[in-house]
C-alpha cells in the first residue's frame, strides 16, 4: 500500500477519532487484499527493471498502488457528490455537538442572502479542490508506477478499474442502514470517552488550582 495514504487514513482515525476515515482505511486494505489475490491468481510477471535482483520473480497484475489510489478517489468523488459529509455532520454525535450554525433569522434579508451565497460558494470551492486533489494523485501515483518502471500500461489500468469498482462498492455498502448506524454507535462511543476523558482532565486541574 502507498505509505502516504495508509499513514493519513491511519493519522485521521487515531488522532481525530474520524470514523469515516477509518472506514475508508478497513476498505482501503480490502482493496490490497484483493489486489494481492489477483496478483497470486494471475501471476503475471512485472517488467523487466535495471535494479531488480536476478532471478527474483515478482508479479505485477494487477498495480497494488493504483488499486489503492482509484479506490480512495472513487470513494471520495462519490462522498463529495452524493452529500455524505451532510450526513455525517447531520447524524454522527462527535460533528453534531461540534455544528455551531449561524444563526441569521435575525438578520436582513440582504445579510442573509450574502452568508447563503458565501456558504454556496465555499461549499462548491471546497468540494471541487477535494475532487480535484483526489484525481490528481490519483492519477499521479498511477502514472509513476509506469514512469518508474514498477508496471506495466495494462497492470496499472488493471489495478485502476479494480480501484473503482471497489471504491464504488464500498461506498454502496456505506449508504446501507447497516453500516451508518454501526458507524452512528462506534462514533458516540469515542464521543463520550473523550467527553469523559476531558471531564477527568478538567476536574483533576480544578483540583490543583
Amino acid at each position: 500500500l502507498p505509505p502516504f495514504g495508509v499513514c493519513a487514513l491511519t493519522t485521521a482515525t487515531v488522532i481525530y477519532k474520524d470514523v469515516i476515515a477509518a472506514y475508508l482505511l478497513i476498505g482501503s486494505l480490502f482493496s490490497a487484499a484483493m489486489s494481492a489475490i489477483l496478483k497470486r491468481m494471475i501471476q503475471q510477471p512485472r517488467p523487466d527493471r535495471y535494479d531488480d535482483d536476478v532471478g527474483k520473480l515478482e508479479f505485477g497484475m494487477p498495480s497494488n498502488h493504483s488499486c489503492f489510489a482509484w479506490f480512495c478517489c472513487t470513494f471520495v468523488m462519490i462522498y463529495v457528490v452524493k452529500q455524505g459529509g451532510i450526513w455525517a455532520e447531520s447524524e454522527l454525535p462527535s460533528r453534531c455537538c461540534n455544528n455551531r450554525g449561524t444563526n441569521t433569522t435575525e438578520l436582513p434579508s440582504n445579510k442573509k442572502y450574502q452568508l447563503t451565497f458565501l456558504a454556496k460558494l465555499w461549499n462548491f470551492l471546497h468540494y471541487s479542490f477535494a475532487i480535484f486533489l483526489a484525481l490528481f494523485l490519483a492519477i499521479g501515483c498511477s502514472y509513476s508506477r509506469v514512469y518508474l518502471g514498477y508496471h506495466s500500461l495494462v497492470q496499472v489500468y488493471a489495478g485502476s478499474v479494480l480501484g473503482m469498482v471497489l471504491g464504488a462498492f464500498w461506498y454502496h455498502l456505506f449508504q446501507t442502514n447497516a453500516v451508518r448506524n454501526l458507524l452512528i454507535q462506534l462514533d458516540g462511543m469515542i464521543h463520550e470517552l473523550e467527553c469523559q476523558r476531558i471531564d477527568m482532565y478538567c476536574h483533576e486541574d480544578g483540583k490543583r488550582d
